[in-house]
């Protein structure tokens, strides 16, 4: 063979390109392998996996409630605690407005006056913010007047615990109630109806024998951060009936304390009943809508939560404001 004709075959091949055409690479000429086509049960397993299925849907149903479940009852004990809070900010200002009636007349107010049976937290009102409420009272006359009535028949917030609930409206005219709700009472002392009363608010009904003149800051013998002031009430007594003759009699009243009206039961309350039993029979004594015990309010204006275990003899002994009790751990 001549040497010469491989030049000359790749001159005639090369030749035979336009001028400016680019030489096909390799790896181009080469056949490429076809991709086999995904399969359609594939794809549509894929499309339907975007979702959630209804078994994933039901756990995360049930993560949820299981969080509420469990945010709920901490949100309960929050709001509960901002309650008694404001319960026990109401009862710092009744013993700051107890100061100043005593710090105006020399003297706190009494349990009840003869002239009229009002309570003591009508004559704390106008230390209250409520002058215009107090301004209003005819003294002359008795609670129960049908213009006393009208007066009396207002809600104070100051005088209301946040955490009571009022079941029917107070005053009930229907019934022939009067005066508006009260979540508060003041301490008689270790008794009720007592001609000779041992706590701070006594009757002072000198015809029907029951002199009791209002108290000073030197009769509390005791010393005023041992002497129960006032104490915590409430509307949810279900065996608590109307008695005749009132319209309803029969039907649950629920409870009957009233801020106006100057009687044991109703602005009175006393140490002889179980503390925090919530029936007709403990109607009187100290009970609280907080979870555990009650609140109290102290002659030297302080207040303390008392639990449902506070022994009986200890609860009387801080009844008193002269018994000589030495008072322990409360």
């Amino acid at each position: 063979m001549d040497p010469s004709q491989p030049s000359r075959a790749l001159c005639a091949s090369s030749s035979a390109l336009p001028l400016g055409t680019p030489l096909p690479s390799p790896q181009a000429s080469r056949p490429q392998p076809s991709r086999p086509a995904e399969p359609r049960a594939r794809s549509r397993r894929r499309a339907a996996g975007a979702g959630f299925t209804l078994v994933e849907l039901l756990v995360v149903i049930a993560i949820i409630g299981m969080l509420v479940a469990l945010l709920l009852p901490a949100v309960q004990a929050a709001r509960e605690a901002a309650r008694r809070m404001q319960c026990s900010n109401n009862l710092k200002q009744i013993g700051l407005a107890l100061h100043n009636y005593h710090d105006t007349h020399g003297c706190f107010p009494e349990g009840s006056q003869q002239s009229n049976m009002i309570g003591p937290l009508t004559g704390v009102l106008p230390f209250l913010e409520q002058g215009n409420t107090f301004q209003h009272f005819d003294f002359a006359q008795s609670y129960s007047a049908p213009y006393n009535q009208q007066v009396g028949a207002q809600t104070i917030p100051t005088y209301l615990c946040p955490s009571m609930t009022l079941p029917r409206d107070v005053p009930d005219t229907r019934n022939g109630e009067t005066g508006g709700p009260s979540s508060y009472l003041a301490c008689e002392g270790t008794a009720s109806y007592m001609p000779q009363a041992d706590g701070m608010f006594g009757l002072n009904w000198t015809a029907y024998g029951f002199r009791n003149p209002a108290v000073r800051f030197a009769d509390l013998l005791d010393g005023t951060s041992n002497t129960l002031a006032f104490g915590e009430t409430t509307y949810d007594m279900a065996d608590y009936l109307w008695r005749p003759p009132a319209a309803d009699a029969g039907q649950v009243k629920w409870g009957t304390a009233r801020w106006v009206v100057g009687y044991p039961v109703v602005s009175l309350g006393t140490t002889l009943k179980d503390l925090n039993v919530h029936n007709a029979a403990n109607n009187g004594g100290f009970q609280s809508m907080h979870p555990g015990g009650v609140q109290f309010l102290y002659g030297d204006g302080g207040v303390r939560f008392s639990a449902d275990t506070l022994d009986r003899d200890l609860l009387h002994a801080l009844a008193t404001r002269s018994g000589g009790e030495v008072v322990g751990g409360r």
